[in-house]
């Protein structure tokens, strides 16, 4: 039998927030940046092979989100791809640092590309 193999999309919030994180962490340094994307393919690569092995972002209730639609996974130590799954599609919608306060994080529908 063949494995189920997922597509991976990004929402443009998700890719925008990417860069942010990235272009923070070049400025003050180019290897560590290096290393949230290297870190973020590795993400990338075991949604495609099973999104469901990741857990349910329940602390995302106080946002008024209802329990058990987004999935999380963490990466590089303080980031985390929230993300859903429909069929065989995974649905990145945000790529957050852990440290920073979110409030505001899915007040508008984002368009997607692969």
């Amino acid at each position: 039998m063949v494995p189920k193999i997922f597509e991976v999309i990004l929402s443009r919030r998700s890719d925008k927030m990417l860069l942010s994180h990235t272009e923070f962490l070049a400025r003050v340094s180019p290897a560590a940046a290096r290393k949230l994307l290297s870190d973020f393919k590795k993400v990338t690569k075991k949604l495609t092979d099973n999104p469901f092995q990741f857990p349910f972002a329940d602390e995302l209730d106080a946002l008024s989100i209802p329990p058990e639609t987004y999935r999380k996974s963490l990466f590089y130590a303080r980031y985390k791809a929230l993300f859903v799954i429909e069929k065989d599609v995974v649905y990145i919608d945000a790529i957050i640092d852990c440290r920073q306060e979110n409030k505001n994080l899915f007040r508008e529908e984002e368009d997607y590309h692969s």
